[in-house]
């Protein structure tokens, strides 16, 4: 007896593009793509034998498609999160004004920061001013920066500023702690892509907050803005194998796709991300004529 068993392992490239025109998108890794279609049946039941039924009728009331993306690319990932994407080059910025607290992130702009450096940024002291313990200030001239240790009035004109770690006095009862140069040193600091890291040990940034200038580029790359993108419709169109059968062609086109946000982005994993998006498969309204679909159409090489 001749088998008309045909087994099917899929794989195959996936291509996406938007219905109005343009590039059909190779996605990359696809790890899982299937349609999934949901049928409604209306029921009448039989009331002269009072059992079974008299009349039942069928219909498919939508098709959706699944796909997880392993691809974690800028255009899947605008896709994703119906987003809208921009791309951005490097931009120096120059003494960027922030408060800066140990233990704490100085968010910059863009993403990893490039040639950075950083500096305590105190008022400069004034004459016959009264101070507080912990305000900082800065000589007129030099590079060391100074915190409040006794309260006072500062003095008509500016004190010798030590520069080796000691106190200064000023006035009659104000004494300055020499905290060292503004600049920061790199081991002050850590660097990462979403700006600098305070350590909780600083000696030279205070738990309420000390201002800072920040010298840096950002680096080129892409902005995403999620979820604020219009819904567009696409086309996808799978150029699949079936490796059970030597690698059998099979080409499967939808011709009008919506996509729905995906529903998790995995950040932190030990796992490589997946974004697993569903989409509706909606009627095509240019494909007429009879046994013609408006969903999808489904290509397969001659299995012999």
């Amino acid at each position: 007896m001749a088998s008309n068993q045909v087994g099917y392992i899929g794989s195959g490239p996936l291509f996406i593009g938007k219905r109005s025109g343009g590039k059909m998108r190779y996605v990359g890794q696809v790890p899982e793509f299937k349609l999934d279609v949901t049928e409604e049946t209306k029921e009448l039941k039989d009331y002269v034998r009072g059992f079974g039924l008299a009349e039942s009728i069928s219909f498919i009331s939508k098709v959706e498609a699944s796909i997880t993306f392993a691809s974690a690319d800028i255009n899947n990932l605008v896709l994703a999160l119906r987003g809208v994407e921009d791309a951005t080059s490097a931009i120096p910025v120059t003494s960027e004004a922030h408060t800066a607290y140990p233990g704490g992130l100085v968010e910059l702009q863009g993403v990893s920061p490039k040639s950075v450096s950083v500096s305590v940024a105190p008022a400069t002291w004034v004459a016959t001013t009264a101070y507080t313990i912990g305000q900082i200030v800065k000589p007129a001239t030099g590079t060391h920066f100074y915190k409040c240790k006794v309260a006072g009035t500062s003095s008509g004109t500016e004190p010798a500023w030590a520069t080796n770690g000691t106190d200064t006095s000023d006035g009659a009862t104000l004494k300055w702690t020499d905290m060292g140069t503004m600049a920061l040193t790199v081991s002050e600091y850590e660097i990462n892509s979403a700006g600098l890291f305070i350590p909780a040990t600083s000696a030279k940034i205070d738990e309420a907050g000390t201002p800072v200038e920040v010298s840096y580029t950002t680096s080129a790359g892409y902005n995403i803005q999620a979820l604020v993108g219009a819904g567009e419709e696409y086309r996808v169109v799978f150029a699949g194998k079936n490796f059970a059968r030597n690698g059998k062609g099979l080409k499967v086109v939808m011709y009008r796709v919506t996509f729905s946000p995906t529903k998790e982005l995995g950040l932190i994993s030990d796992e490589f991300a997946k974004l697993t998006l569903t989409a509706k498969v909606l009627s095509d309204d240019t494909k007429t004529g009879t046994d013609i679909s408006a969903f999808c159409q489904i290509d397969m090489e001659f299995v012999g």
